[in-house]
This record gives structure tokens, sequence and C-alpha cells, in this order.
């Protein structure tokens, strides 16, 4: 039985080169045959001498394609085509080669009971073990918990921002404590550290005053939507006796669109927030007056308008005096590490990682969010943003050459790393793979003598490319090294490089005219490859020297990008160096739904909402790129027309594009409505409904309700905050310097989970209740009335909170859940969609050709 097995019209196995792989025993790679009809090299936009420009004669095969090396046609065909390993599950292309690309196949891990495979995910999510699977989990993850809080307050910025956000908090509620200034307050002192929590100052100085202007504006807004609430409710007799549903109307309605607005456009979250606090306090508090005097109290607008401006000012002060971030540091900080990250990727040879490619991908994301950001609000920065965005732009080619070079080549040294490592003592067979362009039988009788001198071809290539390659490498990690203690020293970052002794004896000039030398070396050494006589006309039985070509051309390329980046960072460095004040420069329309990193992570992130917007975008795009007639260049040629160029439009849709928009106010009503079924107006309602049911008992006497009291009883035993309040004022009789200690040991914590932690919005929930429960029994003991205990100011207040929290929560689950696999679906569903409309689209054009 022969053991050529046929795989494809394409792919076959080699008997011969299956017998001799499996006698040296060691792990074959894939086998490459080149196309014919190649005649330059691969070059990074330059081009190469080719045999017919050279003068050289072809040794054996006149159609040799050995002076062009395509990267990805390389990649594409030395594919690992064993038989166990497809992975392809049942998917086959027949397209006989038109409009190929890569295909990557999935990463094989390492399955034999003696080695672990890599993950493919973060540590912190492939070792997530739920804390209460048993006590002593759960008693480890606590004692974690609380080294990582020490050391995230003592050892980085995250401790400072921390240090600032409590400090604005305490000063706040000291103040409420202080009986001068408690005066004037009013009766609603908590309402300052309600400021200082949702306007703390760890945050960057443009943030802050982006939120501090915002905060303000809705507050304004706020109080006087519900001024006019009130006035129409109490203005007649009539609107007196219903003035819960008078003011029941203005709070559905302006606090629905603010919700809406709250979920779309993200920039305006906390304007949202100042004016939703404000609407909900005057109305609820004002129609008690109404309800007892017919009339409402305009002083209550001081009672919460004072509070609320004083805390946004003690967090402004602080943010501006105590180690004020200007916003740089972000950019700067994101470009060190991406840079970092590029010369991790440089050091070759190397077994393949996909976390060392996920780590530079992710340091490109990181990167060009910290431009936006940098976009986004007021910035004092050395480093403009249009220069950012060209360091950006060059990175991101840096890294993407460098992910592109083969890390496990075997130009360096006589020993291929396939050979050792992990899969040492793998017996499984392989198979040697042999592409062949030609027919079988066509095969030159000479293959097997050739195919006997692959240790002589690579000494011949290693003799040339070895030297060579180590020093072009080793001057590209120079030069990165280079431009990243520059751009740090011209941004006024340079802390950022930790210890100076690996950047003293850098200098980017020099070590720039030092790349360019080992540059020209290497393509020397490069041409001279090809004019050899002694390497073979075919690659096929040669998979050492192909993976010799994937190594060696990707890193000329990579060079290229390297000396790209340093002659932008030497013009940049070049410029005067002075601060600038930077005004927010992003494009209106999409800065509306984007906002400052602390905003974002206090919001819990960019929720769902950012989500859809991005879909609806890319399904926008799509629409129109579907619709749209490819009109080809007039110098294209055209089927059965070489020199005539084609003047009739080819549509890429089976369905002709619309002319014009309907204008009829039929449509325009049925667009309005349409647009109203989506995400925002959903979210609206849960909010209008939510609030709603929490404010009838207002209105209703306190005869009529359920007595579902003794179960929502039992759940606040776990608020922390309430019951910490309410025990810091019955361990100091309401002692000011007993609630000042009590508050230090708990806001710390507390302050820390709301502004640094991954679960911001319980540390909010637990800063809130602590404030409102601790600072009403401290302002109710000067009461002319019965005055209520600690504990029963604590277990109402903390009752009230709870109920709030749950009614949300449950709300949020019922109505329009957002179910994250049903998204998933559609949106697999989306993207294939595209991607056969892309297809499409390059049918089109190269079918003109064809």
């Amino acid at each position: 039985m022969s053991l050529r097995r046929t795989l494809s019209r394409h792919v076959q196995l080699d008997e011969q080169a299956l017998r001799r792989m499996e006698h040296n025993g060691r792990e074959r790679p894939s086998i490459y045959s080149r196309p014919r009809n190649s005649q330059s090299s691969f070059r990074s936009g330059q081009s190469r001498p080719s045999r017919a420009t050279s003068g050289a004669r072809t040794p054996i095969d006149p159609y040799s394609p050995r002076a062009s090396v395509s990267t990805l046609q390389l990649q594409h065909l030395l594919e690992n085509l064993e038989l166990d390993q497809y992975s392809t599950y049942g998917v086959e292309e027949l397209r006989d080669g038109f409009f190929d690309a890569s295909f990557y196949r999935p990463i094989e891990q390492n399955s034999d009971q003696g080695g672990e495979a890599e993950p493919l995910l973060p540590p912190e999510v492939s070792t997530f073990k739920r804390p209460w699977s048993s006590p002593r989990t759960l008693i480890d993850s606590l004692v974690e918990d609380v080294k990582f809080f020490f050391r995230l307050t003592f050892r980085n910025e995250h401790g400072f921002s921390l240090a600032k956000s409590f400090l604005a908090y305490f000063v706040g509620y000291i103040l409420c404590l202080v009986p001068k200034s408690q005066g004037w307050l009013g009766r609603y002192p908590y309402w300052i550290t309600v400021a200082t929590l949702f306007n703390h100052p760890g945050r960057t100085l443009g943030a802050q005053i982006d939120a501090t202007v915002a905060c303000s504006i809705g507050a304004g807004f706020g109080l006087a939507v519900g001024s006019l609430a009130l006035e129409v409710a109490s203005s007649t007799r009539n609107a007196q006796v219903g003035y819960g549903g008078v003011i029941a109307v203005f709070w559905v309605t302006f606090i629905c669109a603010a919700s809406w607005i709250r979920c779309s456009l993200v920039k305006l979250y906390q304007l949202m927030i100042s004016v939703g606090l404000a609407i909900i306090f005057i109305c609820l508090v004002g129609s008690e007056a109404i309800d007892n005097t017919g009339s409402w109290d305009r002083g209550i607008l001081w009672e919460f308008g004072i509070p609320w401006v004083v805390g946004l000012g003690i967090c402004l002060i602080i943010n501006v005096i105590i180690r004020p971030d200007a916003g740089g540091k972000a950019v700067a900080a994101a470009l060190h590490r991406a840079v970092i990250s590029a010369v991790e990727g440089l050091v070759l040879p190397r077994p393949y990682s996909p976390t060392a490619h996920q780590n530079m991908n992710l340091q490109l994301v990181y990167l060009s969010e910290a431009i936006r950001d940098m976009r986004g609000e007021i910035v004092i920065s050395y480093l403009r943003p249009d220069n950012a965005e060209q360091l950006r732009n060059l990175m991101q080619a840096v890294i993407r050459d460098i992910m592109a070079i083969k890390p496990d080549g075997n130009l360096f040294g006589h020993t291929s790393p396939h050979n050792t490592g992990a899969r040492g003592d793998d017996s499984r067979p392989s198979y040697s793979i042999v592409i062949e362009i030609e027919p079988p039988g066509a095969r030159s009788s000479g293959a097997s003598s050739l195919a006997s001198s692959t240790e002589a071809h690579l000494k011949i290539v290693r003799d040339a490319m070895e030297v060579p390659a180590r020093e072009l490498v080793s001057a590209m990690t120079k030069v990165l090294l280079g431009c990243d203690k520059e751009l740090m020293n011209y941004a006024g970052h340079k802390k950022l490089l930790g210890s100076l002794e690996d950047y003293r004896d850098i200098n980017l000039r020099s070590s720039r005219d030092r790349l360019l030398e080992a540059m020209r070396v290497f393509d020397e050494s490069d041409i001279s490859l090809i004019d050899h006589q002694s390497l073979p006309s075919a690659y096929s039985a040669h998979p050492e020297l192909v993976e010799m070509f994937l190594f060696i051309h990707p890193l000329r390329q990579t060079a290229d990008s390297v000396g790209n980046l340093a002659g932008n960072v030497l013009r940049i460095v070049g410029t005067q160096r002075r601060k600038r004040i930077l005004l927010p420069s992003y494009p209106l329309q999409k800065a509306l739904y984007r906002t400052n990193p602390q905003v974002r992570h206090d919001r819990g992130g960019l929720t769902a909402g950012y989500y859809f917007k991005s879909k609806q975008n890319i399904e926008k795009a799509m629409e129109t790129y579907q619709a749209k007639p490819f009109i080809p260049s007039p110098t294209s040629p055209t089927v059965g027309d070489e020199g005539a160029p084609e003047t009739e439009p080819k549509a890429m849709s089976s369905n002709p594009p619309t002319t014009t928009e309907p204008q009829t106010i039929r449509y325009r009503a049925w667009r309005v409505l349409h647009r109203l079924q989506q995400w925002e107006t959903r979210f609206a309602f849960k909010v209008v409904f939510v609030t709603i049911a929490l404010g009838i008992p207002a209105w209703v006497e306190s005869s009529l309700g359920g007595n579902a009291q003794d179960l929502i009883t039992r759940s606040i035993t776990t608020a922390v905050g309430s019951a910490w309040a309410g025990l810091g004022h019955a361990a100091g009789g309401g002692d000011p310097y007993v609630l000042a200690l009590f508050t230090a040991i708990f806001m710390v914590p507390g302050m820390f989970r709301f502004t640094s932690s991954s679960h911001p919005r319980s540390g909010l929930m637990g800063c809130i209740s602590y404030s409102v429960v601790s600072l009403s029994t401290y302002t109710l003991r000067d009461s002319t009335v019965d005055i209520p205990s600690p504990a029963k100011v604590a277990w109402t207040r903390g009752l009230s909170l709870i109920v709030g929290i749950v009614t949300a929560v449950v709300v949020n689950w019922v109505i329009w859940p957002f179910v994250a696999r049903h998204e998933l679906r559609k949106s697999l569903s989306f993207m294939m969609l595209n991607l056969g409309i892309s297809y499409r689209g390059v049918v089109a054009r190269y079918e003109l050709f064809f």
C-alpha cells in the first residue's frame, strides 16, 4: 500500500520524504513550494534585483521563484497538515487559489500527561475560583484582598488617588460635625458627602474640571425642574388636592428623559446623575410641605444646593493642590509599555507564546484608549495629541511586524527549537507534507538528491545571514530603548523608565545610524543569497530553509518600521519643549459616547450601551458599503478589451441602492418611533418604573401598605454601612471625635472599593449608606421632636436603600434583560454576514482581471 495520501488536489504526502523524516526521528515542519511566476523579493516596499535583472542563471528550473519569498504565502503553506491536527471542523475551501487569505488553525495545546498547556486566558481569569466554594478559599481570598489593598495604597499612583478621595470625603464629613458649619449646611448636610463621592478627586485635572462643571449644571437644572413641579402643584386649590399626580407627571417626564440621555450619551453621565438626584430630592421633600401647609418651602433649594456646591469645591481644591495629574501621564505610560512589549518581542529566538502576542495586542489597545482619553478632556502636556497619534500609528506598525516574525526560527544555531522542549518526548508519528503546484509525475528526478543536501543549504544561509540578523535585532532593540528614553524625557515622565542603568549608554541618533548600517549589511547578504548557485531551485523538500526565510524577511520589514519610528521620535524631540494647555479635540459626535477612565470605572465600565452603539455604527457602515456600486479606475483593464476602460459601474449588491431617502411625515414618524424602541428607551422605562414604585409611599397614608417588612428587615442585617454608622453613634453617644474615628476606619476601605476595585457600585452604595445613616442620626440629635434611637435610624435608612437596590436589580432582570449569550449569537451571525458582504466586494473588484 502506497504511503502517498492525497489530502486535496494540491496537497500530497510524499513517500520518500515521509520515510526520511521517520528515520531522522525529529519533528517535521511544513513544506513549501514557491509559485512559478514570482519575480520580486519581499522587502517592505523596496525592490530587490531579480534573476532577470541580475543576469544570474537559474541552475535547474527556469521558473525558479527563489527571488521572491512572500511571507504571507510561506506562512499559509507552512501550516502543519498532520492528519491528527487538521482542526478544520469539516470546513473545506474550493476556490482554486483565488483570493486566498491567511488561515491560522487553532493553537494546539500540549495534551501529554507530562506537560501543561500554556493558558490562553489571563491569570486572574484562568485561576478564578468562587470565594464561597469553601471556607478556606473564602479566607484565602479575603487575605489576598487585604494584601492587595495595602500594596495598592502605599506603593503606586492608585494609593495617592485613594488618599485624595478619602481626604475630600473626610473634610466634608468633618464640616457636617462642626456645629457652626452644620447650621448653614441645613437639615440635609449629608449631600456634601454624596457630592464628594460622585465627584471624588481621584482623577486627572481635566476630568475633575469636566465633572465639576457637569455636576453643577446638572444640579441647577434638576432644582429648576423640581421647583417648577412644586410651583404648579401648589398653584391652585385643585392642584393642591391632587399634588401627587402633578408631581408624578413632571417626575415621569424628566426622569425618563434623563435616564435615556444617561444611557445613550455616556459623556453626560455625571450631569444626568446630578439632575436625577436634585429632582428626586426636591420633589419628595417639597411634597411633604405641600401636604402640611398647602405651599412648598423654597428654602429647601439652599439645603440641597449649598452642601452640593461645597462638596464639589472641596474635591476641586484637593485635586488641584495635592499631587495634581495634568493628564499626559497616561499616554506616556501607554507608550512606555508598548515599547517594552516590542523589545520583549525582539528576544529571538524563543518559543512561540500566545501570551506574548496577546500582551502586544493589549498594549496597542491601551495606547489607542489613552490617546482618545487625552483628546477628550483638558490636558496640560509637552506632547501634542497629533504627535501622540503619529507615534501610535508607527508603534502599531512596529508591533504588527514583530508579531509576523516566526520567533522559533532556526537561523540562530544548528538545532531547531522545535526539536527541544515540551514535545521532545512526543512519540506520535508525524508526516512530511508536500504542496505540489505541478501535477503528479512532473517532479524532477533530482528531487531526492536535492533533499539530501539540506544541511549544506542551511549552512550557506546561516553563514550569510546569521551575523547580520543578530546585529539587526540588537540594533532594533537599542533603537526602541532609545525611543523610549527620549519620549519619556520629552514628556516629563522619566520615572517611568525605572532604573536608568539600561538607558545610560543609549543615544537614539547613534543607535539609528547603527540600525541603518545593519540594514545595509543585511540587504547585501540577502542579495548574495539570490545569486548563490548552490541553493536549490525548489524548496518543497527543504522545509527548514523555508522556516529561515519566514524568519529573515519579516525581520527586515520590522527594521524599516523601527527606523520610521526613530525618525518620528527625533523630529518630535527636536521641536521646542514647552507645556501647553490642550483643549478637548475629540469630535463632538464621538465624544458624546465616550468619557474619561475614572467615570468609566465608577459607573461600572462601558456597559451594554457602548456595545450597542458600536454595533449600530458597524451595521450602518456595512449597509452603506453593501449598496455602494464599484466604479473601476479608468486605467483598469476589462475582460475582452485590454485597452479600453470599463465605464459601466458594477454593483456589489444584488439590491440596487436607493437614490434618496423618503422625506414624508409618516416616514419621519416611523424613524422616531423605531428609534425609541432601542435600549435607551428600555432603560428609561425601567428607571421611571422603579422611581415611581419607590415614590408611592410618600403620597399614601401610613395605614396602607403591605406586610413584607419582616422579610426585608432580615435582609438588611447584611447592610454593613448602616450597621457601622449606628454602632458609631451608639459607641460614643454622638460624640464627633468618635464618629470621625469610625468614619476613618470604614471609609478608607469603602473608598478603595469604590474608586479602585473592580466592583465600584457596591463600594458606592456602602459609602452612601454610611453617610446617610451617620449624618442623619447626628442631625436628628438636636431635633425638638422625639429623637429616634441610632438603631432605628440605621435600620430604617438602611432598609430604604436596600429596597431601592433590590427593586432596581429585579426590574433590570425581569424587564428586557440583557442576556449575554443571546447577544453573542446575534453578533456572530452579524459578523458572518459582514464577512460575506466584504468578500463579495473583493470578488466584484478582482473579477475584472480574470
